[in-house]
């Protein structure tokens, strides 16, 4: 029968076992498993569709959009990935790591070894032999023994824990994506937008979040355009009431909070509200999202006129960082305003209005500045399968350690009659080449060849001080 015909005549099983215990294959899935860990982690996750063009530009937002690329962690893509990689993980480990890792005691040709060497014995032969498995123990060798076709068979292990490193690593793999299953099944986040004095809750956590007030500090830094503001410090300070939970906490970025659920509360972003106050003819007008909740480009179209407001920034000592390089910091917080009237601005430049300053537009309307309403940023997170990727990436590095920084070794000696007497064949493998074992190896035969040599007092006495 041809080889071919051979191949062809496998079952559709044993290809499928034979692609998935390919070393190239998992290589392959976690290439793309890493790039789409990188995309996660990259872009913002679970942010409405209209912030992706506000801060990646139009075509970016686009790809990620249509990609799907707003919820990475928790698509089946992603999640189908780890569970193929663990499948295929499984596969390699019965078919291809353990036997190659674990070879079983069993007559080999020593010949065949990169490592081997014969050694001759002034001894008989059970002398010899059990000088041989003497030796290997007092070399700090794990020692088995053998009669096999008449010779006797010394298998020796050193450092043996040190094979299941790549085992240890894929336990430590597989609980990494139990713990993301779990999380991407059970867990969930999200961002929130609170305005001072303002209550929003998160609906899956079942908790109100309020923001009663939001503390910015910020440095000047000299750069060749002049001098920008940085923000060194932002505090929101909240009140969480919800399942056991009623506090009252400061959270800073890189210091959240964490309520009896579980749920991570961290400061993200804020920003300030532009507040314009309305009037015509002298009496107040209510137009929506005008007090406090404008933000950059928004406009305010005034009723029964064709003006319109566009708001463009804030500038001024509640958020400097606002401010243009080069630029001199008002004393008082100013907003940067448009004004158009039939789709044509009115000024040349924007209107800079001072907060306590009033302007008016035509039309009887009037707008006053009023004090910028302050707004934080803050992501929460509930992810229940923290805990199990972080005991996964903790065995995964136990791993890693045992099966890079320790050199497992395995000794076959074999003990044979000759007519010159017996012949002690010597073989080692190691799991990191045999050019990092080679002297010490070299050592262990001489010594093994002193210890071979029949004493003057008839007396088998250690001679030489050999470690493998």
């Amino acid at each position: 029968m041809s080889a071919g015909s051979a191949v062809r005549e496998r079952s559709l099983y044993d290809q499928t076992l034979d692609v998935l215990s390919n070393v190239m294959f998992p290589v392959f899935v976690f290439a793309i498993w890493a790039a789409l860990t990188l995309v996660g982690t990259s872009v913002d996750q679970n942010i409405p569709p209209e912030q992706y063009y506000q801060e990646y530009p139009a075509p970016m937002a686009n790809a990620i959009l249509r990609l799907h690329l707003t919820n990475v962690f928790h698509s089946w893509p992603y999640i189908a990935l780890v569970l193929l990689l663990l499948l295929s993980m499984s596969v390699c480990t019965f078919r291809r790591v353990i036997p190659k890792r674990f070879p079983k005691d069993r007559a080999l040709p020593i010949e065949n070894f990169g490592l081997h060497a014969a050694r001759e014995s002034s001894l008989d032969f059970d002398t010899t032999a059990d000088a041989v498995e003497d030796y290997a123990r007092r070399r700090g060798f794990s020692v088995r023994t053998q009669t096999i076709d008449g010779n006797r068979w010394v298998f020796a292990d050193k450092q043996k824990w040190a094979r299941y490193g790549v085992l240890v690593a894929h336990v430590g793999f597989a609980v990494i994506a139990v713990g993301a299953f779990i999380g991407w099944l059970w867990g969930y986040r999200g961002e929130l937008q609170i305005y001072q004095g303002q209550t929003v809750s998160v609906p899956q956590a079942g908790l109100l979040v309020s923001l009663s007030r939001f503390i910015g500090r910020f440095e000047p830094v000299q750069t060749k355009a002049g001098t920008v503001y940085q923000a060194s410090r932002f505090q929101s300070d909240v009140h969480v009431i919800g399942p056991g939970t009623d506090a009252q906490p400061s959270i800073l970025v890189n210091h959240p909070f964490i309520t009896a659920g579980s749920v991570y509360l961290y400061q993200a972003s804020y920003g300030y509200g532009g507040n314009l106050q309305i009037s015509r003819n002298g009496k107040p007008v209510t137009l929506p999202d005008v007090n406090g909740r404008l933000s950059p480009q928004d406009v305010v179209l005034l009723p029964g006129t064709s003006r319109v407001i566009e708001y463009g920034t804030m500038l001024g000592p509640s958020d400097p960082s606002q401010a243009p390089a080069g630029v001199p910091l008002p004393k008082a917080d100013t907003y940067a305003l448009w004004l158009f009237h039939d789709q044509i601005p009115t000024t040349q430049r924007p209107i800079l209005l001072p907060v306590g300053a009033s302007y008016d537009i035509g039309d009887g309307y009037t707008m006053k500045a009023l004090p910028p309403v302050a707004w934080s940023g803050l992501t929460y997170r509930f992810d229940p399968g923290e805990g199990w990727v972080g005991a996964g990436a903790l065995i995964l590095t136990a791993g890693f350690v045992m099966a890079l920084f320790f050199m497992p070794i395995k000794l076959y000696a074999r003990v044979r009659r000759t007519d010159a007497g017996p012949v002690v064949d010597v073989a080692a493998t190691t799991t990191k080449g045999n050019a990092m074992y080679e002297d010490d190896f070299e050592a262990l035969v001489n010594g093994l060849a002193d210890r071979l040599r029949a004493p003057a007092s008839g007396t088998i006495g250690e001679t030489v001080n050999a470690y493998a």
